[in-house]
Parts: structure tokens; sequence; C-alpha cells
């Protein structure tokens, strides 16, 4: 479906709207999209998530929706030997960022020894979930919303003829180091509340597709599944409220950009940076275009 995007909005590289841009703060939001259109690059990836990413692909070969397209549809599904052999071969090409004084290598070498359960855990949390029914897998939809200028799109993780679950890793977390500078690492038990992030993604999801929502969340531990059945926040009414907060979030990002007209020097200084959590998120290099973005508006 074609959609006519203004040229205003065009101008910051923007063409559609998502779920995880009406949860990310105002500052962190526009310079994904300065990195993105002026940068050719993205917000750099770390250990935590991909190895989620992993533990996806397993998940897909393993219920044979691996590379999925709705043309080609649910395809054979591999054993999950197989199938933890390729993603382990995946996660072992990772390079660990360098800034972060060995953090990232050092979570790189425990998670890759969990990625095998949690990746059991999820393939037995999606029969439990859908049993015998057709899957679909993760493709570009879109959704219209009259107050946004712009389509929203979404990547549902799986989905039936009338629901869908989202897929959520937790790692292990790191312990306090011991006197003798050695660490250890502890599991987390999977959750059983969402945080209002995954509520607003689920609402975005929800609204966009009409699909019943439900999360599996996932650990070394084990697995859970929290439905509307289990859950107050997944509830239509609260659902409905979720979507109109990430809505007020996409209208302030659009009127800001209207405003500044495709120029990014009036972007940015119209909104506040939080230069702290971009160096801890990002690393240098993303800091030093911040700052400079901002020195500049």
């Amino acid at each position: 479906m074609e959609y006519e995007v203004p040229e205003y909005s065009k101008s910051y590289g923007r063409y559609h709207v998502s779920a995880s841009g009406g949860t990310q703060s105002l500052d962190e939001h526009i310079l994904k999209l300065l990195l993105r259109k002026e940068y050719k690059m993205s917000f750099p990836m770390s250990a935590r998530p991909r190895a989620g990413q992993i533990v996806q692909i397993v998940a897909d070969l393993c219920v044979g929706l691996h590379d999925y397209s709705p043309i080609r549809g649910q395809q054979e599904r591999w054993d999950f030997a197989e199938a933890l052999r390729h993603g382990m071969a995946e996660f072992m090409t990772y390079q660990p960022l360098t800034w972060d004084g060995g953090a990232d290598a050092e979570a790189f070498a425990e998670f890759k020894n969990h990625i095998g359960e949690m990746s059991r855990h999820a393939v037995d949390g999606l029969n439990e979930f859908f049993g015998d029914e057709e899957l679909e897998g993760e493709y570009q939809r879109y959704y219209k919303d009259p107050r946004i200028d712009v389509p929203v799109t979404l990547f549902l993780d799986y989905a039936s003829e009338d629901r869908q679950i989202d897929l959520k890793c937790s790692l292990p977390l790191r312990n306090p180091p011991k006197k003798d500078g050695t660490r250890t690492w502890r599991v987390p038990k999977p959750k059983t509340e969402p945080t209002p992030q995954q509520v607003m993604q689920q609402a975005v999801y929800h609204k966009s597709t009409g699909l019943t929502p439900g999360l599996l969340f996932v650990t070394s531990a084990g697995y859970n599944i929290v439905t509307a059945e289990n859950c107050e926040a997944l509830q239509p009414d609260r659902l409905e409220e979720a979507y109109e907060n990430v809505v007020r979030r996409w209208l302030a990002v659009q009127k800001l950009m209207q405003v500044a007209n495709g120029n990014w020097r009036e972007l940015f200084a119209l909104v506040p940076p939080d230069f702290g959590q971009i160096a801890t998120r990002h690393g240098g290099e993303v800091l030093k275009i911040a700052k400079e973005a901002w020195r500049t508006a």
C-alpha cells in the first residue's frame, strides 16, 4: 500500500512511525533519525540485544518461520540441535563493544552459555501458546492513524489468525565483583508483568491488527506467557489508553518537525539533550555526533 509522505518529513528521513519511536525520549528519537539520514549509521548493537535476536532466530527455525515472508508462508521446521548450531554460529561472529571497559565482552562470554536453554524455552512457549495453529512470522506491516501524517509500521514476532505474541528475552545480570575481583551472574525469573514500554508496543500492535496480544517472557530459567487473562495491563481499555499515549508522542515529534520544517539545526534547538544517557547507551562516537548537533543548534 502506498502512502503520501510530506516533504518536511522526508527531509528528516521520517517515512513512518513505530511503536519503538513512540516509547523513546525525544532527544534520542531525533538523534536516531539524524544518524540514519546524514551518517548512514544506527545506534551500536550490544551483546544483550544481539543474544535476544539469536534466541529468536533459533525459535524461528524450529517453528518454520526463519526469513519469513507472507508469500512463502510457514516452512519446514528445523531440528532444535541444528537450529541451535546455526544460531550460535551467528552469535560467535558478534564483535563486542570496545568503549565500555570490557563490560560488553564479558557479557558476550556469559550470554553464549544461556542461549541454548533460552531458545528451548522460547520454542516450548510458542508451542504451548499456538499449538497446531498455522503461524506467520516477522514481516513489515502498515497501519494508518488519521492523526499522524505518515504510516505506522510494525513487525510482529509471531501471529496466527486471531492472536499474536512477542518474544521478550531477559539475559543474566551481573552481580557485584567479589573481593578477589571475580564476578558471578544471576539468572532472572521470567517476568509476570510487562513494562510500560512493552504495553505501549502491544497497544500499537493490537490497534493496528486487531489481534489479541500476548508476551512470551524467556530466561534460561524458564518461560512465562502473559495475556489479558492473567494481566490487567493487556486488557482492552488499558491498551487503548496506552495507544493514545503513543500517539501523543508521535504527535509531539511531528509538530516539532513541522515547526523546524526540514532544518536539522532548528529541530535540535527545540529538544534538550541528555548527554549522560547518550554516552552510557551509545558510546563516544555517537556522543560526539550528538554534541556537535546540539552545539550548532
